[in-house]
């Protein structure tokens, strides 16, 4: 059975309004800024991990893909939008050609709360993420 691993995560913060062109790179935040996007990549982290459905379907996709333990990684940019009451509102995906799977990564990672974002959290999050499959054979040892 492959696992998923979600590593290479790099947070930063992007305006709101995206039309006005201010951005801060993940050095520059506050810390309450950065612990955050640390707390939406373990969740995503452990969505992906997981043994739902739809997380089933994107390992069994990057096993299709070429899913051996020692494959490059399927490199993906997320944009996330996390409401104040911590639900995760809308995510955009770059660096997966397969709309379905698209689809199915943005339905995955928007299942459940994540916790509320510091006040004035400037958003969208953008994170970048390696996907790859986990040899579980090896686990343990």
């Amino acid at each position: 059975m492959a696992g998923l691993i979600a590593a290479g995560v790099e947070a930063k913060a992007a305006p709101v309004a995206a039309e006005s062109g201010e951005y801060r790179s993940a050095t520059a935040v506050p810390e309450a800024w950065q612990a955050f996007a640390r707390q939406l990549q373990q969740n995503f982290e452990r969505q992906l991990a997981g043994d739902s459905d739809g997380a089933r379907r994107i390992q069994d996709y990057l096993m299709r893909r070429g899913g051996a333990a020692d494959a490059p990684a399927l490199k993906l940019a997320l944009r996330a939008w996390v409401l104040a009451d911590g639900r995760v509102s809308r995510i955009e995906v770059d660096g997966m050609d397969d709309a379905g799977m698209r689809v199915e990564l943005r339905a995955l990672l928007m299942a459940g709360g994540v916790g509320a974002p510091p006040p004035e959290m400037l958003q969208p999050l953008r994170l970048r993420l390696s996907l790859r499959t986990k040899d579980r054979s090896r686990e343990g040892k």
